[in-house]
């Protein structure tokens, strides 16, 4: 299970800006697909019929990139359309990788064409070394002690890809 440690470091590593306020809004960015766990949260909704859904979709992930492109702030000028799509994609492209069950867990990427699951189980191994659910206290202090592990290769794994990515512009 993907933490938001992770989801963050992915997202800071494609970064280019110094700026506080693109950072701040960067990381806010990199955890915005999970905030469709205020409908299951908020308001008792099935967490099978909302997570992962269509908040973890690439189409809307490009729609709200094209969205941005528009109506982005002059204060977040560092943060262009592509970087955009990249950090929304990542947080998806993540949960595949950490998905152990596609049918019930499994990220929707191109909801609503289809509503068909994927996950990729990668690192779900080394999740399951350190428990089943973060959702205990201890469940909770050994996950994110391997989110904070985890947290570094990934932060320079897309930072290698960030400057792939900026150097081809």
């Amino acid at each position: 299970m993907a933490l938001p440690v992770s989801h963050s470091a992915i997202a800071l590593g494609l970064n280019r800006s110094r700026d506080p306020a693109v950072i701040l809004a960067v990381v806010t960015l990199a955890l915005a697909p999970d905030f469709d766990f205020l409908l299951v949260w908020g308001f008792g909704l099935p967490i099978q019929s909302f997570h992962r859904t269509f908040s973890h979709s690439l189409l809307v992930q490009a729609a709200a990139a094209l969205v941005w492109w528009r109506v982005r702030p002059m204060r977040l000028q560092g943060l262009g359309p592509f970087l955009f799509f990249l950090i929304l994609a990542s947080h998806s492209t993540y949960d595949v990788l950490c998905t152990a069950d596609s049918a019930d867990h499994g990220v929707m990427a191109f909801w609503p064409v289809t509503l068909e699951r994927f996950g990729w189980p990668v690192f779900v191994p080394i999740y399951r070394i350190f428990g089943e659910s973060p959702f205990s206290w201890q469940g909770f202090l050994s996950f994110t002690a391997l989110e904070c592990f985890l947290a570094w290769p990934f932060w320079r794994l897309s930072r290698s890809l960030g400057n792939v990515l900026s150097d081809s512009e």
